[in-house]
């Protein structure tokens, strides 16, 4: 699922709440520009080439990874990190000339309900449960494009709350908020209601390509 990979590891213990991923509160600070525009890096403007120039300038982080195109693809990416700590964020570009998303994974250092005072009602949400302790909502507000993850402790009792800590943000270029909305099956914001209330398959919303290989291919 377009929302749910990134946050789960290949290997070893989940923990959600990591607080080795980055220290950010811009979100809700709006310093130095607020989405879909994270230190000067917005999706379908700004180009790879400046995104790399603009994370390598700023002493905070490094650029740990960055793969070689896959033949005949274009696209490019690079994974970057805060201090010496592990990759917390990826830059990504289709065409491999513009920014068309970038993922920041981020320590529990925000809330939900300062992003929600600032920001208002998310259009859409869903669950995702990552342990029989940990879960978390995706949270998606279309007009900016912008993917938020709320941690949810103890899904099976929990509740999403204006308490409920940060801890990732995706931010999307056009294309790529159409394609998660064609690919993708969500439900209709329904306030701060328990994480079983954002699960399961009662969706409100189905995108039109669910189940379309060829539209939304699965790997």
């Amino acid at each position: 699922m377009l929302l749910a990979a990134w946050l789960l590891s290949a290997c070893g213990e989940v923990n959600l709440l990591d607080e080795t991923k980055l220290r950010d509160t811009s979100l809700i600070t709006g310093d130095p520009c607020e989405a879909p525009c994270w230190r000067g890096i917005i999706p379908d403007e700004t180009s790879y080439r400046d995104a790399k120039l603009i994370i390598e300038g700023d002493d905070r982080f490094k650029i740990i990874e960055e793969p070689d195109p896959q033949e005949g693809s274009p696209a490019r990416s690079f994974t970057f990190a805060e201090g010496e700590n592990p990759g917390c964020c990826q830059v990504v570009s289709r065409d491999g000339e513009t920014v068309s998303s970038f993922l920041l994974q981020t320590a529990p250092v925000m809330t939900f309900g300062p992003l929600y005072d600032r920001y208002g009602e998310p259009d859409y949400a869903i669950a995702q449960q990552a342990s029989d302790e940990q879960g978390y909502v995706a949270l998606m507000y279309t007009e900016r494009s912008l993917v938020v993850y709320a941690f949810v402790p103890n899904p099976a009792l929990g509740s999403l709350s204006t308490a409920s800590q940060i801890i990732g943000t995706l931010y999307l270029g056009e294309s790529e908020q159409r394609q998660l909305l064609e690919c993708t099956s969500l439900f209709n914001w329904a306030g701060f209601a328990s994480f079983s209330a954002y699960s399961g398959e009662a969706y409100d919303y189905v995108g039109e390509g669910v189940g379309d290989e060829t539209a939304c291919p699965t790997n």
